[in-house]
């Protein structure tokens, strides 16, 4: 388990950044960067071979199960379908833990309460990114992060937690491959839209991602013919109060599941690929996800958002009327053919208390 204290520096305005997708070279899997400005891509020949490196592939913090073992019930585990995939790579093992929102109740059932779509339309149109609103359009933000590469922006939502400053996220918006480290500076805007940031800008100041994030990312970034990252491809933020207030008292907080479970999901996240400009809150919305596609511990989901999306929640048993849900997984890779992402479990909920003291 890593978890990083960042130097604390003044808060900045919200930024309306000019974003562009980034398109990695051909020798590495469809993983979407978060949105930026162009920056030179990573030095790596396209077209090199990626050599055969037989490594044990990570696992998580305690042993996964076959048979749903959780009394707290928030849909199928892995989608029914078995934890360790065809290629031999582990999600997160289920944990009998539900954090409930801090507003309305989820509709624990199968599907989705909104109508399906792939599209990444707006989420919401027309509804005020307001206290009191929907928590989906309140506790969803853009996260920016800044490092010697440039800056990116990435998709956070806040959760309910102990000290109600955390925010869930993808473990590759919080460590950057380029500069093998975490990055400098994180901000996040809650409800953010068209340049404006209605809860104000929030400074991260401690940083958590998985140890099994880390081991097989360097390794996959080192060239092996290792996607054991994926099924760790979560993290969290911890950021500082703002006059004397916390994030969830401001915004409110999502409710998460680590149980490894889901039934449909809606996914928000601010994408920047294609046609979109990482300045809108988007969605797509799935009735039955999907896990195990190609051999990788992640749900799947039809969905067309793609860089900037990246550590978007997928929000299952969603209760249309308050927003109300259960995170049970982030984005963490794919684009025009779907969105994919890893199951919440105990290295997810090991994490968070390890951050949220």
């Amino acid at each position: 388990m890593r978890r990083v204290r960042i130097a604390a520096v003044a808060v900045a305005s919200a930024a309306v950044l000019s974003v562009t997708g980034c398109i990695l070279p051909p020798p590495l899997p469809a993983r979407p960067l978060p949105s930026t400005t162009p920056v030179a891509p990573p030095t790596q020949e396209p077209g090199a071979a990626r050599p055969y490196v037989d490594v044990a592939p990570v696992e998580p913090d305690e042993p996964i199960t076959t048979t749903d073992a959780t009394t707290a019930d928030t849909g199928a585990l892995y989608a029914g379908s078995p934890g360790r995939t065809d290629d031999g790579y582990f999600p997160d093992a289920a944990h009998d833990l539900v954090l409930e929102p801090t507003v309305g109740a989820p509709r624990v059932a199968p599907g989705i309460a909104m109508p399906v779509t792939d599209a990444g339309d707006e989420l919401l149109p027309g509804a005020a990114h307001a206290a009191g609103g929907s928590l989906l359009l309140t506790t969803t933000g853009r996260l920016v992060l800044e490092s010697e590469a440039g800056e990116y922006t990435c998709t956070g939502t806040v959760i309910n937690s102990a000290s109600g400053l955390v925010v869930v996220t993808a473990a590759h918006c919080v460590w950057d491959d380029d500069t093998r480290d975490y990055y400098d500076r994180i901000t996040f805007s809650p409800g953010y839209e068209r340049g404006e940031a209605p809860f104000g800008t929030w400074e991260a100041e401690e940083l958590w991602v998985p140890e099994q994030y880390l081991e097989a990312n360097l390794r996959w970034l080192d060239g092996a013919d290792d996607d054991g990252w994926m099924g760790f491809d979560f993290g969290m933020l911890r950021f500082a109060p703002q006059d004397g207030r916390t994030l969830e008292e401001a915004v409110g907080g999502q409710g998460v599941s680590f149980t490894a479970e889901t039934n449909g999901a809606v996914i928000a996240g601010y994408p920047g690929n294609d046609d979109f400009d990482a300045e809108v809150l988007r969605h797509c919305a799935d009735d039955e996800l999907s896990y195990g596609d190609g051999g990788d511990a992640n749900y799947g989901a039809d969905c067309r958002m793609g860089d900037g999306a990246s550590g978007s929640a997928f929000v299952s048993n969603l209760d249309p009327a308050t927003g109300a849900g259960t995170i049970t997984a982030v984005y963490s890779n794919g684009g025009a053919t779907g969105a994919y992402g890893p199951p919440l479990g105990v290295t997810a909920w090991n994490g968070l208390s390890a951050l949220d003291r």
